[in-house]
């Protein structure tokens, strides 16, 4: 038979492994948790960045467009102080009206290249969240109780 303090003292110690095991398997599945928590997160705000970037996109349309209307109605209101003024729309007053709408179309131009700048902008931030949030996927995938479990029993 064996002594009951041997006994008691083995019941202990595999009760300390049986409890070791078991923190060492939850902190696995919080830390995977974890890791799906953070990668939700990115992905989430990588959706709002492709969003913004087409907001960005939406409302350069709009400011180029309203950047066109301004200058085909300034070029019209010159077109007609001119035709008021008896003046021939040839030579002087022809390079006038062609510097209106040059500055009108570069300003319709300026106008869109940045909302295609700041669209871009929004979508390389979203892909590097996207690429964040599989490193995360990954950390997840790679959590491994094992470890801690050995180690666990080895003591």
């Amino acid at each position: 038979m064996c002594d009951p303090v041997t006994m008691m003292t083995a019941g202990a110690s595999i009760l300390s492994t049986a409890l070791g095991v078991t923190q060492q398997m939850q902190r696995a599945a919080s830390q995977r948790g974890e890791y799906d928590h953070l990668a939700a997160q990115q992905r989430n705000a990588a959706a709002l960045d492709e969003q913004r970037a087409r907001q960005a996109e939406q409302a350069g349309e709009a400011d180029a467009a309203r950047a066109r209307q301004r200058a085909a109605q300034q070029l019209g209101q010159q077109q007609a102080r001119l035709a008021a003024q008896g003046t021939d729309l040839l030579g002087s007053p022809l390079d006038v009206l062609g510097d209106l709408a040059a500055a009108g179309a570069e300003d319709a131009l300026s106008l869109s290249y940045q909302s295609t700048r700041d669209a871009w902008e929004h979508r390389a931030r979203g892909a590097s969240r996207q690429a964040q949030a599989r490193y995360y996927e990954t950390a997840a995938g790679n959590v491994d109780p094992t470890l801690g479990i050995v180690k666990t029993l080895l003591s």
